[in-house]
């Protein structure tokens, strides 16, 4: 006891000092955006490159199961004409058969995916350098994943469909309604569908796709299947279960849609004149 109070009278000014300096850091950080904003910027590709190194190790033992999704990948992006059902351009790059929308597939590897949460993020090997943006669409060859809203120099951080702040306009591909797919915690693989209304054709089975209501994704990706729906008393809209095509934990390489007319569209659409 002695010693510890010894210890605690000799260098109790070094912790008091450093304790002083984490709170001041705290306080810069969460009420100066600027200060704020080079923090984040600074942490994802710190964290980036830590994710990075983590994950070599842990893909080692599931080099398997990755060499055979990525040759599907492959096999798929030649047989068909072009991403998206559309018409193919050059590489990757494509435009719908109405001529109205542009994209490109950017290729990426998550090296961090959390799913336990209800706020969840993933991180992949991609930033800036590789045409990367904040408010892209991040895809795999059987589902959507989630949307960037962080990007660095080589790393790029994204909102997970597995996080109850996300929320993707689809679409009952039979029929056309639409609504938004959110994320309310438990199951990985179940969502929910808000917004239908009820004088909509709804059957268990539908499949869902993107509606294509924004400029992050292209309509007609896989969504999901409804697998189960109710109509609650007093309510107009419908109370849907949705059974999410895409396995997000089993998730390795992924795709960003890189629209390149979005800059356009989100201006003419914010434009407020009369």
């Amino acid at each position: 006891m002695q010693n510890l109070l010894y210890f605690l009278f000799r260098y109790g000014y070094v912790f008091l000092f450093i304790c002083l300096e984490i709170v001041c850091f705290n306080l810069i950080v969460r009420y100066n955006s600027q200060q704020k904003e080079t923090f984040l910027k600074s942490s994802n590709a710190v964290t980036g490159w830590i994710y990075q190194h983590y994950n070599s190790v842990r893909q080692y033992f599931s080099l398997g199961d990755i060499a055979h999704q990525l040759a599907w990948e492959n096999a798929r992006l030649r047989n068909q004409q072009g991403a998206f059902q559309a018409l193919t351009l050059e590489g990757n790059t494509t435009l719908d058969s109405n001529s109205f929308q542009q994209y490109e597939l950017l290729p990426a590897r998550i090296i961090n995916n959390r799913i336990t949460g209800l706020d969840n993020y993933f991180t992949i090997l991609g930033g800036r350098e590789a045409g990367m943006e904040i408010g892209q669409g991040v895809i795999i060859e059987n589902g959507i994943v989630g949307i960037l809203t962080d990007v660095s120099t080589h790393y790029a951080r994204g909102i997970s469909i597995l996080n109850r702040d996300s929320r993707i306009s689809a679409s009952i591909e039979r029929n056309n309604f639409f609504g938004n797919l959110y994320w309310e915690g438990g199951n990985p693989r179940l969502a929910k569908l808000e917004d239908v209304p009820k004088h909509a054709d709804v059957q268990v089975g539908d499949k869902l796709i993107t509606s294509g209501f924004s400029a992050i994704f292209p309509k007609g990706l896989k969504v999901g299947t409804i697998v189960d729906f109710s109509l609650n008393d007093g309510s107009n809209f419908y109370d849907i279960n949705v059974q999410l095509s895409v396995d997000i934990a089993n998730a390795h390489y992924v795709y960003v849609v890189k629209n390149l007319f979005a800059r356009e569209q989100l201006i003419l659409e914010t434009d407020r004149r009369p």
